[in-house]
């Protein structure tokens, strides 16, 4: 940091008893910094001979952490594919401007959904496709609980296009309950395929626990399924929403080891669950109600 470069170090040096000039010393001092520009930030300014009788100029101002850390991500989502989902979504789900934290936790708001997750949670990036089939991935967010050993803690959301002709709603597949048991139902056959048993599923460890429904403002139906599962060995909770709006299926996964759920995660993610809304983008203004004519029947 303080290494003075070969041809810094070759600068004439003024004879013994010679008094060298304002301009020579300029130059030796000029030359220095350039070799390394190191020096200007860490050498205060009232002893840089060329600025004797300059003012010290003030500290920089420094940049707002978050603020810096939204610019980053923006760039990022304009120079990396891995910064975005798949180039649909991108255009679709534009990249927050900043995570707002309250007491409630973080939200995380998007052109097309909003979330409030515990504040441990951090987004990181989703690859466009998955690495092992090349299937470009329908997960457009992905939250990791950031504190040490609990990475495996996620909470992601995904969309999917509804084939022509599908569902229109939720509804159109059964009740909460129905959709609740058919979701532990395909957990359980999950577990028991040939990449579920390398990991030790025998589709037994799968569970039911509790089935919900809610309609938000805009008469979305939103239903969200609570069951457990076995991975190693090891008890974990999910919580996953579904809500199916204009083409389009989301579905918010929460997922957390059943003893931290239990402890201290519980109530957070709920409220995560129950916090996801969809942000219609084709609402047309409610028309006017009209007004009766006056005059002879």
């Amino acid at each position: 940091m303080f290494a003075v470069s070969a041809r810094a170090m070759r600068v004439p040096v003024a004879k013994t008893g010679s008094v060298p000039s304002t301009r020579k010393t300029a130059r030796k001092t000029a030359i220095i910094s350039a070799a390394d520009p190191s020096i200007d930030g860490i050498e205060p300014a009232r002893t840089r001979t060329a600025d004797r009788d300059e003012p010290a100029r003030p500290p920089r101002a420094g940049v707002p952490r978050r603020a810096a850390m939204a610019a980053a991500l923006g760039l990022a989502a304009q120079t990396s594919g891995l910064a975005r989902p798949s180039p649909a979504s991108a255009a679709a789900n534009a990249l927050f401007a900043l995570a707002e934290e309250s007491a409630e936790g973080k939200t995380f708001e998007f052109k097309t959904y909003r979330l409030t997750a515990p504040s441990v949670y951090e987004e990181v990036n989703v690859p466009l496709k998955d690495p092992a089939t090349g299937v470009v991935s329908p997960t457009v967010l992905l939250l990791k609980d950031t504190r040490a050993g609990q990475a495996g803690n996620t909470v992601s959301v995904s969309k999917q296009t509804v084939p022509q002709g599908g569902i229109a709603s939720v509804a159109d597949v059964g009740t909460a309950r129905e959709t609740a048991e058919r979701l532990v139902t395909a957990e359980g056959a999950r577990s028991t395929g040939t990449f579920g048993k390398a990991f030790g599923g025998t589709g037994s460890g799968v569970s039911f626990r509790d089935a919900s429904e809610r309609t938000d403002e805009n008469g979305l139906l939103y239903y969200t399924a609570e069951y457990s599962k076995r991975v190693l060995g090891v008890e974990r909770v999910v919580l996953t929403t579904l809500v199916v709006a204009e083409g389009q299926l989301y579905t918010l996964t929460a997922e957390e080891d059943a003893g931290r759920f239990e402890s201290e995660m519980a109530d957070g993610l709920r409220k995560c669950a129950r916090s996801f809304q969809v942000i219609p983008q084709n609402t047309a203004p409610a028309a006017a109600p009209a007004r009766a004519k006056k005059g002879r029947k």
